[in-house]
């Protein structure tokens, strides 16, 4: 069997949908939802506060009381990958402390955690906290599993970025032990520069959006990072339905569907009800979408045309070596599965909307050239006040 943490939209009636799932279905089970209020919250997560649902410590209590009528586990995203060095304060260290007391005594006993000083706060908090290690603490290998195992973590979500490295699963898998669970859901780029200032610019603006300036910025070059090449839509590290036992013969079989923004618009249950089928026929980025689409540029797949894609990432030990120059193995199966000459009529959409729109593109133009002409002044009067005679 295989077990799912999906993104919670504190609404009882995909409770009760996942309850009804998990009684109809006999090869896959929701054990948990995840998420964090935003309302009255002081402490940051991975996600910007505008795209999540509109939660309290109220709606959270009486959310996790329901879910655990009927089997299912709740866990809170404390996974922000900075929270600007509070952590190593006094006063923040017993904030963190007092947080976590709220969110005890509202039923939380699970707990998604990125950084390892707010882990060994939790470990040390006296509350019974179950700790899962986020995807954005980027466990690659063993040994970085092995660390978190020994800090106190009992459950670990891999670095997605290794989703296609079977060979690195399974070392991750026995060292650590049977709770590793993968993002199936997959839509960023696997050797995105950006990954790391992205998480920092959500986890900022996880309690307060500071700016539409940083919010657009990540976005709009996520997209343009994966439409520089069509077939780096290949390379996004997706988990199909299909491939799911693949995972399963190296003895994963947790998996976690990422979206919390997803929820609010689009269709979870339909997207779990593929994975729990482990069949879908349809457009491969609107189910990694869970049906709220991240961009009005997207470029469909069919997914049934995929069938035979990661075989050989499974077959061959470091099939993926990450120098497409000089293999090409994605280039070829994306001319199979992709509309060419229609993807790139979009790209070159996609290119001119956001060189246009580009709202960091326009405040860098605006504020080099007011520097500019501002040291260029400046530079003038100093010299006129050292008498410097200009030649004639």
């Amino acid at each position: 069997m295989n077990y799912f943490s999906m993104p919670a939209d504190f609404k009882t009636a995909t409770i009760d949908a996942y309850d009804a799932l998990n009684r109809r279905r006999s090869g896959g089970r929701v054990m948990e939802t995840y998420g964090n209020i935003t309302r009255n919250n002081t402490f940051e997560s991975g996600r910007p506060v505008n795209l999540l649902p509109d939660v309290d410590l109220e709606l959270l209590s009486q959310y996790i009381a329901y879910s655990a009528k009927r089997g299912i586990d709740f866990n809170y995203t404390l996974n922000a990958s900075t929270l600007q060095n509070r952590e190593f304060t006094p006063s923040g260290i017993a904030d963190i402390q007092s947080f976590l007391a709220r969110i005890h005594e509202a039923g939380v006993r699970n707990l998604t955690v990125t950084l390892p000083a707010l882990m060994e706060i939790a470990v040390k908090s006296g509350y019974d906290f179950s700790i899962k290690v986020s995807t954005i603490s980027q466990v690659t290998n063993a040994e970085k599993a092995a660390f978190y195992k020994r800090l106190g973590a009992d459950r670990l979500v891999v670095d997605e970025s290794i989703n296609r490295d079977f060979r690195n699963l399974e070392r991750i898998r026995r060292r650590f032990g049977e709770k590793v669970e993968l993002i199936v859901n997959v839509v960023c780029y696997k050797n995105c520069v950006y990954r790391m200032p992205h998480y920092n610019q959500m986890s900022y603006d996880s309690v307060k959006l500071a700016d539409q300036t940083s919010y657009d910025y990540f976005g709009h070059r996520c997209v343009l990072q994966r439409f520089a090449s069509i077939a780096n839509l290949m390379k996004l590290n997706w988990i199909r339905p299909e491939d799911l036992h693949y995972y399963n013969g190296i003895g994963i079989d947790r998996f976690k569907l990422q979206g919390r923004q997803a929820v609010v618009k689009g269709d979870p249950i339909r997207a779990l009800e593929a994975y729990f089928s482990e069949s879908y026929d349809g457009d491969l980025m609107e189910l990694l979408d869970m049906f709220d689409p991240t961009t009005h540029f997207r470029i469909p797949m069919d997914n049934k045309k995929l069938d035979g894609f990661i075989a050989p990432f499974v077959k061959n030990d470091h099939f993926c070596r990450n120098d497409c120059q000089s293999c090409g193995y994605c280039e070829t199966f994306a001319r199979k599965v992709i509309d060419y000459p229609a993807a790139e009529e979009l790209v070159a959409m996609a290119e001119d909307f956001f060189a246009e729109y580009d709202r960091f593109n326009g405040l860098l133009e605006k504020e080099c050239r007011r520097d500019i002409t501002g040291a260029k002044k400046l530079f003038a009067e100093e010299m006129v006040d050292a008498d410097f005679e200009f030649p004639e």
